[in-house]
């Protein structure tokens, strides 16, 4: 779908790629850094959804709706490419081996975490949250030893249900038990089986 693709960006961190309510009218991906879908309720609180890494499907959730539901925002200095839905639904009749029920899939289920439900500890929720973005940039083909966190501490803790500051000292002790080591942008994995074993009951086989 390169020919069709539009070039979008690059966003900065706050900037949206479109809002709830937008009307549906291309799907996009991320071409390079990271974005959050953020859903808003009738209180106006917020959720984070989802993140997205580059090479992954945002907005076919929209397709029966013909309308965006949540927003998706920009995460540090992100490109996104857009692909008018006009012009992809042409390829899908013109290309009709083309699997998009399986983009679609892939759209819809970007995290492979189990959120919703169960009472889990906040280790079991924070290990998951980082082998589960771990293989996702593995199966993307990025680097899966360093995870680059744009976000902030305070999306990661929204997205986990967990507090900021339980986020801060979860940083705190996994590196002070040799499962990550920190820097200023991300985070490196060094016992990525021990993280697994951790997260086990959140993550999707």
């Amino acid at each position: 779908m390169r020919h069709i693709a539009e070039r979008i960006g690059p966003l900065r961190t706050g900037e949206y790629l479109y809002r709830p309510m937008s009307p549906f009218r291309a799907i996009y991906s991320v071409q390079s850094g990271m974005a959050k879908t953020v859903a808003v309720d009738i209180a106006g609180r917020e959720q984070v959804v989802a993140f997205h890494l580059p090479g992954e499907m945002i907005g076919l959730d929209a397709i029966d709706r013909e309308v965006h539901e949540n927003a998706v925002v920009a995460l540090g200095k992100t490109q996104f490419c857009r692909f008018p839905f006009t012009a992809v639904k042409q390829i899908s009749v013109e290309q009709p081996d083309v699997p998009w029920h399986l983009v679609q899939a892939a759209s819809q289920r970007i995290s492979r975490l189990q959120l919703t439900g169960g009472n889990y500890l906040a280790e079991e929720r924070f290990a998951a949250f980082l082998v589960d973005l771990r293989d996702r940039r593995a199966t993307l083909g990025l680097s899966a030893d360093y995870l680059p966190l744009p976000m902030s501490r305070a999306d990661i803790g929204n997205h986990l249900r967990l507090t900021t500051e339980t986020v801060s000292r979860l940083l705190g002790r996994f590196k002070q038990r040799e499962l990550i080591a920190l820097d200023r942008h991300g985070l490196y994995v060094k016992d990525l089986d021990a993280l697994r074993e951790l997260g086990q009951s959140l993550l999707v086989q």
